[in-house]
């Protein structure tokens, strides 16, 4: 059952990639249904992920190019872990404890 929300797709399929889709529904336990939104779920992320254009509003645009240009806030924490030497325990650290 469709609630008013949900949206209908149907489409005309060649017997051939019909029969293919219908075995591949079948083989993952699930009705032709669920498989073909499935499918197109996960089609349409990596689409999304794959996307190298993103619009966005001017002012969005204009944010993230503020925060890009403003100098870095003052991390402690972050700036003793860059001056630590590789394998270096840091001051305070027994071995063997986590940092809290």
């Amino acid at each position: 059952m469709t609630s008013a929300g949900d949206e209908k797709i149907t489409c005309d399929l060649p017997e051939d990639d019909a029969e293919i889709i219908r075995s591949a529904a079948d083989a993952e336990g699930l009705s032709l249904a669920m498989f073909a939104v499935e499918s197109m779920r996960r089609h349409a992320r990596d689409v999304l992920a794959d996307r190298r254009l993103f619009r966005v509003a001017e002012s969005a645009w204009a944010e993230l190019e503020a925060m890009l240009q403003a100098p870095p806030a003052d991390n402690p924490r972050m700036r003793r872990l860059l001056d630590e030497e590789p394998g270096e325990q840091p001051p305070g650290q027994q071995s063997g404890q986590p940092d809290a």
